[in-house]
């Protein structure tokens, strides 16, 4: 099959021949919640806590009410590590484990974004099964039962309250981190990564900043998006990538404006997020990892960057993946006939309106940076899912575009 065609052997509707779906985790949402961590985690099995978290929102007072929120739940808090970057390394996974072991942790809390869940769950299984952080990476590679057949092993407790709508990672068996060396992000996922609390509480995004709130809420955006025409596609997400959008519409530039005056749209967010995550993804996330490991681009502002010409590409890939996307276009009342353009071009547009970047130029990537960048993205396990066969000349040809 050539690069550019469509995947044929993964039609987009109908009854699949085989798709799995596991959600694990307990959401609790709603407002006023933080104060009952401990009394919520309690009932998972944690006893000694080990919080993770980044300076910034420590210096919010966020953790310390997170913290009292533990003790008054009758659990004790063995440590706090908050040294946690906007994209974590395999050196700050290990510091981190290993920060866990000597407090004597038996379970670990994230509140933060996706850098610092990622973080904890990472941490969490050096903690439990040793070895180092770049030893974790693979897809359903984790210890298990009955010669690597069986079930896989538990790791410790973990929680999340995540403080950004847009990752999903507190509810996710996968997690993303930087290995510097390599300069490449590790994909990592399996069933036990799945955190066995969420907290989801529009105060822990109250003091969000308009641009962080922009970029994260498209990382969601891209999630529901992306998992709604990957030929990893299935009815379970599709309910939940359909309803995220809607509620995306509705409440993400709210967010954006107004803040901390919305806590509706905040929390509304916070549950868009929650719904639209997925590790069903495509060439948007293909294109993004290498533009963060190389460039630094944060992660959520290159997929807003790469997402509409991702679309405009797939969109003319046939009509059973024009058909999906004109799906998504009815979410946004976009019906024009050719809706790969004009997807691609009202995205581009909400975009702008939200301040955050439309070029790999304005956010320091250059143009002969492209040949690694689709080198990177031909490497990455996302490409497979895409819904139209990327080869390398398809991959250059996105990020001219996207320069």
């Amino acid at each position: 099959m050539e690069a550019g065609s469509a995947l044929d052997a993964a039609p987009l509707r109908g009854f699949k021949d085989f798709y799995q779906y596991a959600s694990t985790t307990r959401v609790i949402a709603g407002r006023d919640l933080l104060d009952s961590a401990g009394f919520e985690f309690k009932k998972e099995g944690a006893r000694r806590v080990f919080l993770v978290t980044d300076e910034v929102i420590r210096g919010t007072g966020l953790v310390e009410r997170v913290e009292a929120g533990v003790t008054d739940g009758g659990l004790e808090v063995a440590g706090v590590f908050d040294q946690v970057p906007q994209d974590s390394s395999t050196a700050v996974v290990e510091r981190c484990a290993a920060a866990a072991k000597e407090a004597g942790a038996d379970s670990f809390l994230a509140v933060g974004g996706g850098s610092v869940m990622d973080t904890a769950k990472v941490a969490d299984a050096v903690f439990t099964h040793g070895g180092g952080a770049a030893e974790q990476e693979g897809f359903f590679l984790m210890p298990r039962d009955d010669d690597g057949m069986g079930k896989p092993f538990d790791i410790a407790p973990l929680a999340c309250i995540p403080t950004t709508a847009g990752t999903g990672s507190e509810v996710s068996m996968a997690a993303v981190i930087k290995d510097p060396e390599r300069k490449v992000k590790l994909e990592i996922a399996d069933f036990p990564l799945f955190p066995r609390l969420a907290i989801l509480d529009p105060e822990s995004t109250r003091t969000l900043p308009a641009k962080i709130a922009a970029a994260t809420g498209m990382d969601a955006m891209t999630h529901a998006i992306e998992g709604y025409v990957s030929t990893d596609w299935s009815p379970h997400q599709d309910a939940r990538s359909l309803h995220a959008l809607r509620m995306i519409r509705g409440n993400l530039e709210r967010a954006v404006e107004r803040g901390e005056q919305d806590e509706e749209a905040r929390g509304n967010m916070l549950i868009a997020a929650n719904l639209a995550i997925t590790i069903a993804l495509g060439s948007v996330h293909a294109m993004s990892h290498p533009a963060g490991a190389q460039f630094g681009v944060p992660h959520g502002v290159a997929n807003a960057i790469h997402l509409p010409h991702v679309i405009e590409h797939n969109a003319g890939g046939g009509s059973d993946i024009a058909d999906r996307y004109r799906d998504i276009a009815d979410v946004f009342d976009v019906s024009e006939p050719e809706v790969g353009p004009a997807l691609a071009a009202y995205l581009t547009e909400l975009i702008a309106r939200l301040g955050l970047p439309t070029r790999l130029s304005e956010v320091g990537v250059p143009e002969e940076g492209i040949p690694a960048l689709v080198e990177g993205a031909m490497g990455d396990g996302t490409t497979l899912l895409n819904p139209r066969e990327m080869g390398e000349d398809e991959y250059a040809e996105l990020y001219r575009r996207a320069m």
